[in-house]
This record gives structure tokens, sequence and C-alpha cells, in this order.
């Protein structure tokens, strides 16, 4: 057992300007934690330099490796370092500046068993300095895009500032980790989501390396492949696609029945107005196709076991009828107002419909 039962875990690839400086830095926070750096065989010495800070302070450690494979993998190397010599809490942490060392007594106190930590540049009180306006646009859109892709609550999902319990190690398999590089982050705040850890937000400010380089550069599209493999093996988007694939079906049903019934009616009142037979098949057509839209939800998109039909049935209902009157103002709002062609009109339509229409059944119609 080490003397202190906290580890920060901190990779590295040719930052000799600023390890030394940082590590400082850490031990001024007197938080009595240990420290990992994991060094990918820099070629500018950084893995020479913590060694030789190691051999004079008994708290700092320093894991060579033979090659640079990545992010991801340098933490999970660190933390089966750490895990292996029984520490209780796990921090990853970059090494350039960017995480602020007077951040970690407040990530390692909010740290419990059953709870996540992330220094958060997107919750209440967090900023970032140093950053033009395009890179700050690109990353809270990528976190938006994440966060809606992989259902993730956390709002700073790509964030790397965190603090791990040694209980959620023993919940996942650093084994099956797929990222390598920064797209890790997001896949280990996902991991604490499915496996029931809560996931605490603390602002931190983020400031812009001011030595070394970054290392972002051929990362993004690595990451963005990685996200979009993570949101295809999960239930929730694979519900998404048998939604859309239903309501694919049942717009052509809808069609199928609006015709022949407005055949039918004008055929039978031929003298009313025909505006009024048109709404009256309308509201055929799209009764017959919602009916057909929910059983086929209910037993291949959400699989629902609730034997009350009919109430399951009316809130399906009532959600259908949002998701038309949303349908037609977007329709109205796009074309009208905004002066879009009807094709892109209805496209928007479309979306505002189907997203209107998924998540309200999702949450609420086939909740159970």
């Amino acid at each position: 057992m080490p003397k202190n039962t906290i580890l920060i875990v901190i990779p590295t690839y040719n930052e000799k300007e600023n390890i030394p400086r940082l590590l400082l830095a850490i031990k001024k926070q007197n938080i009595g934690a240990d420290i990992l750096v994991v060094d990918d065989n820099s070629p500018d010495g950084t893995g020479e330099i913590v060694e030789r800070i190691s051999k004079r302070d008994r708290a700092v450690f320093v894991l060579h490796r033979e090659k640079k494979e990545g992010l991801g993998k340098a933490y999970v190397a660190g933390f089966k370092w750490g895990i292996k010599r029984g520490y209780k809490k796990l921090i990853s942490m970059d090494a350039d500046f960017s995480h602020p060392p007077t951040a970690l007594r407040k990530m390692i106190r909010l740290c419990s068993p059953i709870s996540v930590i992330t220094g958060s540049r997107y919750v209440k009180g967090g900023k970032i300095v140093g950053w033009s306006w395009d890179r700050y646009v690109n990353s809270s859109t990528a976190n938006l895009i994440t966060r809606l892709l992989l259902g993730i609550k956390t709002k700073d999902a790509t964030a790397g500032f965190k603090c791990y319990p040694i209980e959620f190690f023993k919940k996942i398999n650093l084994e099956k980790v797929r990222a390598s590089g920064y797209a890790f982050q997001v896949e280990m705040i996902l991991l604490a989501q499915d496996n029931g850890f809560k996931s605490v937000e603390t602002p931190i400010t983020f400031v812009d390396r001011k030595a070394g380089e970054s290392k972002i550069k051929g990362e993004l599209l690595k990451s963005a492949k990685l996200v979009i493999s993570l949101a295809a093996t999960r239930e929730e988007t694979r519900q998404f696609v048998k939604f859309y694939i239903v309501g694919a079906t049942n717009t052509f049903t809808d069609w199928l029945v609006f015709f022949p019934a407005k055949l039918a009616l004008f055929s039978a009142f031929g003298s009313a107005n025909t505006q009024t037979l048109k709404q009256i098949a309308k509201a055929i057509s799209f009764i017959f196709s919602a009916t057909l839209s929910y059983l086929m939800n209910r037993t291949w998109t959400f699989r629902s076991k609730n034997p009350a039909m009919l109430k399951e049935g009316s809130k399906f209902m009532v959600v259908a009828t949002g998701g038309l009157i949303i349908n037609s103002l977007a329709f109205y709002v796009s074309t009208a107002v905004l002066n879009l062609r009807d094709i892109f009109g209805l496209i928007l339509a479309t979306a505002a419909a189907t997203l209107w229409n998924f998540f309200l059944n999702k949450k609420w119609t086939f909740k159970k």
C-alpha cells in the first residue's frame, strides 16, 4: 500500500518546459497525493527529467513507455499502475497547465465511491482563457454533438481533468476501453454514466498552454469516428433508427389511406366543401397511420410490455398530435417567414417533429 491514497496520472510527450513547474505547483497544494508521469519516450527528454525528480521526491514516479500510442493508452497504463498499488482515488490531468492545480483539493473532496468528478469549462463559474473564438465554437459544438449522440448528461463531456474513485475501476474493464486518443475522455464518462456513477462537475478556469506544442492535431477525426462508433452501439441510437423507419413507413401508409379516403368522400358528398372533405380524409389517414405507428413502435422499437395499452396508446396519440402541430409550425416558419424552399421546409419540419416524437415517446409513452 502506498503512503498516500490519491494518485495523479499525467501523460507526457515532449513536455520538458512544463513538467518540472507543474510538479512543483501540485506539491504546493499540499493535498497528500502521489504523482505518476506516464511518458511516451519523449525525444526532448521529459522522461529523464521526471526520473531525476523522482529520485529526490518519493511522491513522484515515472512510467516509461516505448512509443507514443495516444492519450487513452497512456492513461490506461497509468491507471493500471495505480490500481495495482492500491490507490483509492485516481486523477487524470494534462501536463500543459490547462488544468489548474488549485482545483485539485476540491475535486478530491467531491470524489466519492459513487461519483466521478469533472473539472468543467462549461458549467456556471467555468471559463476558458486564451482561445480564439473559432476554437471555442468548435469545442462547444463538438461537446453538444457528442452529448446528443451518446446521451451524456455531463456538460463538458470531452474534459480530461477528472477524479475517479477506485470503485469505478472495479466496475469497468480497462482492457475493453477502445479509445486511444482524445475520445478516451468521452468513453470514460460514458462508462461512468452507464455503470450508475454520479457525474459531478466543478467549475475550472481552463488556460490554453503557453509552452510546448499542442498534441490535438490529427486527433479530431479519430475522435469523431470513435464517438460515431460508440453511438452506433447504443440502444438509444438503435431505437432512434427503428423509430425513423417506422415513421417513414407510416408516412407512406398515411398517403395510401388519404387518397382513397378523399375519393370516397368526394364520391359520397360531392356537393360539400372540398377543403372540408380533404381535412376529414386527412384526419382519417392520420388516425390510421398513427395507430399503426403506435403498434409498430410498441412491439419493435421500444418492445413495451406495459399491459395498459389504452393508456399507453392515448399518450402516443397526444405526442403524435403535438408532433403534427410542430411539423406544421416548422414548415410555416421555414417557408413563410424565412422564405426557404418547400423542400428545405419539409426537411426541417420532419426533423423537428421526429425529434419531438422520439424523445417524448421514449421518456413518457414507453418510459417503463
